[in-house]
């Protein structure tokens, strides 16, 4: 089959930090042509594949301080430009760019598939409206739930995987610390992660990116409290990630908002750490309570099932990612989807 990936030219594929989509874009990508599929990966040109490779930015455009952010767009329809004069040369596009690819996607005559990995929000959801009869997979049912089914056309619920050979299950019996791994904002809790380390008297480390637009929270609600127990490191590669899941106590993940999937979660679980989180968007598609790790409504809720963790078995969590969040897995479901949508 030949297939056309489409990634986002803000992050590089894989991702060296942080970057969700991407990193499920080269698992996606590496795969189908390990199973001697004819891929092309549309993404940054520092982006590492075996697929064939097209480039229309030189590098991530998080990444590029000689492109300002207004401009990030105009090359995302050189992207969709190129991709149209490309287009019979596929027998499916599958696109992980977003909204921006629909206008032109629309129009081709080539079969399409769009994965959904970010809520449709206001600003864009009248995009997703119009173009509501292309098809779309949303990566959880709580996804699909909560944003438009009634409007969007969906055609298959498909879970995130991880190469689980990637994450070791932890050796350290006598783990220090919670770690929060993720953008830093309001979304993601990391002001509540903290809260919830302090009062259990816990050392917290804190890993990921802060964007332009979250520098206030940063500087408000995180930076006034980091001393030697609350410590902010950055964002990590994957060498550290390990290193982290394997001495941490617990992941703590009190998210604020309806998350659509959680690769931190399915991380963490595969390394033998368990998961605090709030009960929101996909959790407790991913996580058992008081099996995995604890879910719950409230900070208050997290700090008194805090004792339960003691009962959790570290090989119960990595059983639960092989049994559900595979990339094989993952890989099966795109490559069923994609025959259905030929046939």
């Amino acid at each position: 089959m030949k297939i056309a990936i489409l990634s986002t030219n803000i992050e590089q594929v894989p991702p060296v930090g942080y970057g969700g989509t991407e990193l499920i874009v080269h698992l996606l990508t590496e795969s189908l042509v390990e199973k001697g599929h004819d891929v092309t990966l549309f993404a940054p040109a520092t982006s590492i594949t075996k697929a064939r490779h097209v480039a229309c930015v030189n590098k991530p455009l998080r990444l590029d301080d000689t492109i300002p952010m207004r401009r990030w767009q105009a090359y995302d329809i050189i992207t969709m430009q190129t991709l149209a004069k490309m287009q019979n040369e596929f027998d499916i596009i599958h696109n992980h760019m977003g909204y921006q690819a629909l206008p032109f996607l629309n129009y081709f005559k080539t079969k399409v598939v769009s994965t959904l990995h970010n809520p449709i929000r206001d600003y864009c959801a009248p995009i997703y409206f119009y173009y509501g009869n292309l098809p779309y997979v949303a990566i959880s049912n709580s996804y699909k739930e909560k944003n438009y089914p009634e409007k969007l056309n969906y055609v298959d619920v498909i879970y995130n995987g991880i190469d689980i050979n990637l994450f070791p299950l932890k050796t350290n019996l006598n783990p220090q610390y919670f770690l929060f791994i993720g953008r830093i904002c309001q979304d993601k809790g990391t002001a509540i992660a903290i809260n919830i380390a302090r009062k259990l008297n816990i050392p917290l480390k804190i890993a990921g990116k802060v964007d332009v637009s979250d520098l206030e929270y940063f500087n408000t609600l995180v930076k006034p409290y980091l001393n030697s127990t609350i410590e902010y490191i950055g964002e990590v590669n994957h060498a550290e990630k390990i290193a982290l899941y394997n001495n941490a106590i617990a992941v703590l993940y009190p998210i604020a908002f309806a998350e659509p999937f959680g690769l931190v979660m399915v991380e963490s679980l595969a390394t033998g750490t368990p998961v605090l989180a709030f009960n929101q968007g996909s959790v407790s598609e991913i996580l058992e309570d008081g099996i995995t790790g604890i879910v719950a409504n409230t900070e208050a809720q997290i700090i008194e099932k805090f004792p339960l963790l003691e009962k959790i078995n570290k090989d119960t969590l990595r059983r639960r990612v092989i049994d559900k969040f595979t990339k094989e897995k993952m890989i099966d479901n795109y490559l069923k989807l994609y025959f259905k949508l030929l046939n």
